[in-house]
């Protein structure tokens, strides 16, 4: 029995060992990907609690669209409620790690085309403690304001964000976060929010006018967010937090 817990324990020790091996790599990998160019990542990551309030955002966002309630925009009959998906975080934070402009041309997972909204803030004086604390619900609100200059059908660059964000068929998002310092542009925080399946198809609306109806479109209404669609029937973008 002493023989085999002690064996049980090195292997257990072993495995812990790779897992922290891999962990350090990633990370020193990482470091080496946004040090180009002069940069310096600070901190990285989505908490719990903030992806709680993407989700809550974003849907809340969409329900506006979906019961008609944004001046100029018609109602929604399949805005799909959105859920949390972790490869779609994984991919955008990677991207996020890299602290490179522009977005992610290898974002695409085997399961669907991706979409993906990208903002960067900056500022030169250095903040105090908490000035890398990310705002992802004043984010996804600039991205929605691009409804001011959108006209239903007609998608451009300069609405994409907003477009992506109500577009009705998609319906996980994942999202990553870093803080880094540029040489050039100062304290910088880059946000990527990842969505599937992706939206901005060119030739087609973004949803389908009319009331909710998302019986029509083989989904059930959202039991929280009257007015959006849910494949379950019952909320399921609960994030379970910890500690």
């Amino acid at each position: 029995m002493n023989t085999a817990m002690t064996t049980l324990r090195a292997a257990c020790a072993g495995r812990r060992g790779v897992l922290l091996a891999a962990v350090a790599l990633s990370v020193l990998a990482t470091a080496a990907a946004c040090s180009q160019g002069g940069k310096q990542l600070i901190s990285r990551g989505v908490s719990c609690s903030d992806k709680q309030i993407i989700l809550d955002t974003h849907n809340r966002l969409r329900q506006s669209v979906a019961l008609g309630r944004v001046a100029g925009q018609p109602g929604a009959a399949n805005m799909m409620e959105m859920t949390w998906d972790e490869e779609l975080a994984s991919v955008a934070q990677r991207w996020a790690d890299s602290c490179l402009p522009g977005h992610d041309h290898s974002r695409h997972v085997s399961r669907f085309y991706v979409g993906q909204n990208i903002a960067t803030s900056w500022t030169y004086p250095r903040p105090n403690a908490l000035g890398g604390t990310p705002e992802f619900a004043k984010q996804i609100s600039n991205w929605f304001n691009e409804v001011r200059s959108y006209s239903f059908r007609s998608s451009s660059a300069a609405t994409g964000h907003y477009s992506q964000l109500v577009w009705g068929d998609s319906h996980l998002v994942g999202c990553g976060y870093a803080y880094y310092h540029d040489q050039s542009r100062g304290y910088t925080k880059v946000y990527v929010c990842n969505y599937g399946p992706g939206g901005n198809v060119a030739g087609t609306a973004p949803y389908a006018t009319g009331a909710p109806a998302c019986p029509r479109y083989g989904t059930k209404p959202s039991s929280k967010y009257p007015g959006l669609c849910s494949t379950h029937g019952y909320y399921s973008g609960n994030i379970a937090c910890y500690g």
